[in-house]
């Protein structure tokens, strides 16, 4: 309920300032008896736009799966858990992106994230018994190490396109994304079993990580609603993702590698809202 009320009040604020901003912003110019208005919405050179996407995730990481300490490894392909037609949600904030005019009609794009992470590990402590078998203090069990990263970043470039309609701009492009996540286990705990032998969890780290890259084509249309604030859609038509799994189980065993292609069509869209510098 709440994304949607976010969302609700991100698009009121834009449609409430659009009026206030026309009137601040109408160029004219006169020549003799005529006036010229000149286009006020259209991105010029050395503009510079920020918008927030909603829609699916950008965060590839399916099939990040740690080995266990006494278990098999998994088999397990990593998954473009980007690309899901079928849970595509406008209401859900999944990052910012950026864009560049180096011309009146190319801009370059930058987009992406990063999440890290980091549990340091803690070693056991045994209970403490008196004579009588009463606890004097009490087990402390292990604080298992945990590092985890997810990131993304994707370049490219769009090339806009004018309509008989100053304020829409429908453009195309392509996208060239990078996603890489790792997730790495430590189990400090060490314990005598009941024959007396001590046991040792982990000797060292496990870990799984995932990299991926990909090229998309890109469609999209921007409508400014105001002289420096528009939303948009944008769909990829086409997007191909080689994704590339490695999971080790401890220092000195053979990984398992695995890999995946996606190739999807229509398959992705997102809902822009953003503001022109």
């Amino acid at each position: 309920m709440k994304k949607y009320l976010i969302l609700c009040f991100i698009l009121a604020f834009a449609l409430t300032s659009a009026n206030a901003q026309d009137k601040h912003h109408s160029y004219h110019h006169y020549i003799g008896d005529t006036c010229k208005v000149e286009a006020r919405f259209a991105p010029q050179a050395g503009d510079f736009t920020a918008a927030m996407v909603f829609g699916r995730g950008a965060y590839l990481n399916g099939g990040l799966v740690v080995p266990g300490s006494y278990s098999s490894v998994s088999g397990s392909a990593p998954y473009a858990n980007v690309v899901d037609a079928n849970n595509n949600d406008i209401t859900n904030m999944v990052g910012a992106e950026g864009r560049y005019y180096v011309t009146n009609r190319f801009a370059l794009t930058l987009s992406g994230g990063a999440i890290l992470r980091n549990t340091p590990a803690k070693l056991a402590i045994p209970e403490v018994m008196d004579v009588d078998g009463n606890t004097i203090i009490p087990a402390y069990q292990a604080v298992v190490a945990d590092e985890r990263i997810d990131a993304n970043i994707s370049v490219g470039g769009q090339w806009l396109f004018n309509t008989k309609n100053d304020r829409l701009f429908p453009y195309v492009g392509f996208a060239l994304p990078f996603s890489y996540a790792r997730q790495s286990l430590y189990d400090p705990t060490i314990y005598v079993d009941d024959q007396g032998d001590v046991q040792i969890t982990d000797l060292g780290a496990r870990h799984a990580d995932i990299t991926a890259f990909g090229v998309q084509a890109v469609a999209g249309v921007d409508y400014y609603i105001a002289k420096d604030l528009f939303f948009g859609f944008d769909v990829k038509p086409v997007s191909y993702t080689y994704a590339y799994s490695v999971k080790t189980p401890g220092p000195g065993l053979y990984s398992l590698d695995s890999d995946t292609n996606t190739l999807s069509f229509f398959a992705q869209f997102s809902f822009k809202v953003g503001f022109k510098f």
